[in-house]
């Protein structure tokens, strides 16, 4: 019996609109086709989530990609307030799965600076367990230390947990622990999911 769910953020409980936001910025094609390419094209998010690398000499090498977007860059790595909105009815869901007697927690790729900046407009955070966040301790998904720290962290029985996330990659690095997964490609498909597994939701 499923008493644990385990959440991502980006695209389950958050959209990562960084198109959006380049695009509300006014920019032209051109000038969003070049941030992408020095930012979340550029090669390195990774190295942002995993938390090992300063910040401040990442954003370097990222400035060093298209030196004359230097200030859009700059403003586009302050701006994850604006980048990464919650959903709706994201605060509501978790709230739901707690008044129906679950453990929530999340496990999340995410970057400090990044997070900081996120955190105090996530509603959902006020309703979750705890949660492992990538860059608190160096591994990202679908690496299985992440995986292993949220279950000794939190005392998870993974059999009787299920893991949502929007990427595949970090569904199946999830599975040879015991979860069960489900991959959230709309809100209503993921509900219908999870009541498939008995959860009440």
């Amino acid at each position: 019996m499923i008493n644990t769910i385990i959440l991502d953020i980006g695209n389950v409980l958050a959209h990562f609109r960084w198109k959006e936001y380049l695009e509300d910025c006014g920019y032209n094609q051109e000038k969003r086709d070049r941030i992408a390419k020095a930012t979340v094209l550029g090669g390195f998010w990774n190295e942002w989530d995993r938390g090992l690398r300063d910040e401040e000499e990442l954003i370097a090498e990222s400035v060093a990609k298209d030196p004359d977007m230097k200030q859009e860059i700059l403003a586009f790595y302050d701006s994850f307030d604006k980048i990464v909105r919650e959903y709706e009815y994201s605060a509501d869901f978790v709230k739901q799965l707690k008044e129906n007697g679950y453990k929530v927690y999340l496990l999340s790729n995410y970057s400090k600076k990044h997070f900081e900046l996120s955190k105090p407009h996530f509603k959902f955070v006020n309703y979750v367990d705890g949660g492992v966040i990538s860059y608190q301790v160096k591994a990202i998904k679908p690496e299985p230390e992440i995986y292993q720290t949220l279950i000794d962290q939190f005392q998870i029985i993974p059999e009787e947990a299920v893991f949502l996330d929007d990427l595949p990659a970090n569904l199946e690095g999830a599975k040879p622990f015991g979860f069960r997964t489900i991959q959230v490609t709309d809100h209503e498909q993921a509900l219908k999911e999870l009541r498939g597994l008995g959860v009440k939701i």
